[in-house]
């Protein structure tokens, strides 16, 4: 029986292990697309590419707590850079929230510096570090696992209320009918921040959705087995597939910055088009360096 529950396991496994591997890569591409994209390198992004790092860093990190479960420090990192991507996209709200509030808009860009951002970004790393590192070394498991299961939840009630609140600040704006000479182009900022809030927004719903949808099933693992109060084969079989579930929200999210994103988009088609042009510049070099050595 115990050789059954193995292999069991292991299959269930493999799912994770395939939609990790998927989330590195496509996120990887990401951070390859940000680098050599001057406009993606911008404040506007900065809680983006937090949440491209936090979609490298957690399904790597638990593609080996499944290999070392028993090692604390991993399975706390785990759990630390899953609340990370979370906090990354409540973060987002919070940023905009900020630019609808500081107007105009050269007030949100002395307050919001990128310097500001980059703090902003550590502290969410080390704020997810200090949640988890103390809890996870419990004696009482049960704890535990009851956090895991309502946290996600609350986080997503957070960040829901948050978006609402952006969403119903630019419903509520009204551009000026008229403006005098000298304001003209403050006006014309604030229209514009409101366009790039509106966008931002509404791209971060979806991840947020998608989010939701695929953290569902691992908070309801999780509360079956605080009801349980002992892992049973049964419940860590259906936990290892919600991780595969977990994991696609990171592989979803590439897909839809490349979507939402014309700067993104334009970044992946340049890289593809480098790509192409070196691979035939290099056939181009054999073939030449072939045709050279044969006369």
């Amino acid at each position: 029986m115990g050789d059954v529950e193995a292999t069991l396991k292991k299959r269930a496994s493999i799912p994770m292990h395939v939609v990790g591997g998927i989330a590195v890569v496509l996120n990887l591409l990401v951070v390859v697309v940000f680098a050599r994209t001057k406009q993606l390198r911008i404040k506007y992004y900065g809680f983006v590419f937090n949440l491209v790092l936090a979609d490298i860093a957690f399904p790597a990190i638990l593609i080996t707590m499944v290999h070392l479960s028993h090692v604390t420090t991993v399975v706390a990192l785990a759990r630390s850079f899953f609340l990370t991507g979370q906090l990354s996209i409540l973060a987002v709200a919070v940023n905009r929230l900020l630019a609808l509030s500081l107007m105009p808009p050269a007030r949100y860009d002395a307050v919001v510096t990128p310097v500001r951002l980059v703090v902003a970004c550590l502290l969410i790393w080390i704020l997810s570090a200090v949640l988890f590192l103390p809890t996870t070394y419990l004696q009482d498991p049960t704890i535990n696992w009851l956090i895991q299961a309502l946290l996600p939840i609350f986080i997503l009630i957070i960040t829901a209320v948050l978006y609402l609140v952006v969403f119903y600040k630019i419903s509520n704006y009204t551009p000026p009918l008229a403006s005098a000479a000298g304001t003209s182009n403050i006006d014309g900022q604030t229209g514009t921040r409101m366009r790039q809030t509106r966008h931002l927004m509404v791209t971060f719903t979806i991840i947020f959705v998608a989010s939701a949808v695929c953290w569902l099933p691992f908070c309801v693992g999780f509360f079956i087995l605080f009801a349980h109060g002992e892992p049973t084969f049964s419940v860590v079989v259906f936990l290892l597939y919600s991780y595969a579930a977990l994991l696609m929200n990171s592989v979803l999210n590439p897909f839809i910055y490349f979507w939402r994103f014309r700067e993104g988009r334009e970044g992946f088609y340049r890289l593809l088009c480098a790509c192409s042009s070196r691979r035939k510049y290099q056939a181009e070099t054999d073939a030449s360096t072939v045709a050279e050595t044969e006369m």
